[in-house]
């Protein structure tokens, strides 16, 4: 643990369009600061170091890890990158905080959970949805016992033209569509891991997955994972759960962020709650909606930018430093949502059920 008074040192790995929305954390955070900036691109690293108030920069990560003054590092590169950047902090004696997804492989999960082992420092996947208050709001009615005992969770996921918000560079869109830098198509593994974390934090773990992708696209380059449709069975009993995700190339989608827009419905034995914003604003209703007693409840008392999650999740990972406890996800329920991802994405190119138990060693 840190002392009382005495700030985290925070270094980030990666300064791309994400890292605009980790850099909030540290704006007025109590625990931490951002030390450092390391990015492959020089005048990339700069700017951002100096946008973000950052006291240093650097072209090579492993620069950052050997800054003394940096005690704690968020993982902010492309995904096939991961392994290698989380191994290498863990093992410089790092706290590590890691951006979705956690890996492309089970294998790679099990071995950051290892590292994490050995190096005695603290470890969690950061993502966001965990950290946005409507669905804070939304867990807190389910553990309260507002809808009943939960039944079944259906999630919505639709893609349009975002107006007001961020256009995602050409390259970042490259990466995430190539299987060997994306791990998968995004819509279901790297977007998609938005969905295989809230699903389980609502609702508890997944058994098993059917997913029906198009058929001839997937499992190319290029293929973006859309459309979809994602059965699962959870684990506790018979409970189900759903998600469909489409791409509407013509809806106009108001938002500050992406062009698309989730949305999540939980039937319980007494009650239906609805979170109906995220990622943007496409219906502009009360973010939490309570169907009971032949009544519909809007709750609207809550934080609904999405950027403040990110915030949010950044001042968690520090103030877990300075405490002492563990933030979420840890390794372990970070892999779950990984195998959830890769379970939807092997299921879809092979056209069957598949198990999260047959990919604990792939």
């Amino acid at each position: 643990m840190h002392g009382a008074t005495e700030k985290v040192g925070v270094g980030f790995i990666g300064a791309g369009q994400i890292s605009e929305l980790h850099a909030r954390a540290y704006q007025d955070n109590p625990t931490g600061r951002l030390a450092a900036v390391a990015d492959s691109d020089p005048r990339v690293a700069e700017e951002k170091a100096k946008l973000y108030g950052a006291e240093r920069w650097y072209t090579d990560y492993r620069d950052l890890l050997e800054d003394e003054s940096v005690d704690a590092v968020e993982v902010l590169v492309p995904h096939h990158l991961h392994l290698p950047v989380t191994l290498d902090s863990l093992r410089a004696g790092k706290h590590t905080s890691l951006q979705k997804p956690m890996a492309l492989t089970g294998d790679e999960a099990d071995q950051m959970i290892a590292a994490k082992s050995d190096s005695g420092k603290l470890f969690r996947v950061f993502e966001n949805f965990r950290s946005y208050e409507p669905f804070i709001v939304a867990k807190k009615m389910i553990d309260n016992g507002e809808i009943g005992e939960p039944l079944a969770i259906r999630v919505k996921v639709t893609g349009g033209r975002g107006v007001g918000g961020w256009i995602q560079p050409p390259p970042a869109k490259a990466w995430r569509r190539d299987p060997e830098t994306g791990g998968g198509p995004p819509a279901i593994f790297d977007h998609g891991y938005h969905i295989t974390s809230i699903v389980p934090f609502l609702m508890g773990h997944v058994e098993k997955v059917h997913a029906m992708m198009n058929s001839d696209a997937a499992g190319t380059p290029g293929f973006s994972g859309s459309p979809a449709v994602v059965s699962w069975k959870h684990e506790d009993a018979d409970k189900f759960g759903s998600w469909e995700v489409v791409q509407a190339p013509e809806l106009i989608v108001n938002t500050d962020y992406y062009g698309g827009d989730e949305w999540v419905e939980v039937t319980g034995e007494r009650g239906v709650l609805m979170v109906t914003r995220c990622s943007a604003n496409l219906f502009n209703e009360a973010p939490v909606m309570l169907a009971r007693d032949g009544k519909l409840q809007r709750f609207t008392n809550m934080e609904t930018d999405w950027g403040e999650s990110f915030a949010e999740g950044g001042r968690e990972f520090t103030r877990a430093i300075t405490e002492g406890f563990q933030p979420d996800l840890d390794g372990e329920e970070a892999k779950h949502c990984l195998l959830f991802a890769l379970a939807a994405v092997k299921s879809g190119i092979e056209h069957r059920e598949v198990a999260l138990s047959e990919l604990e060693t792939s």
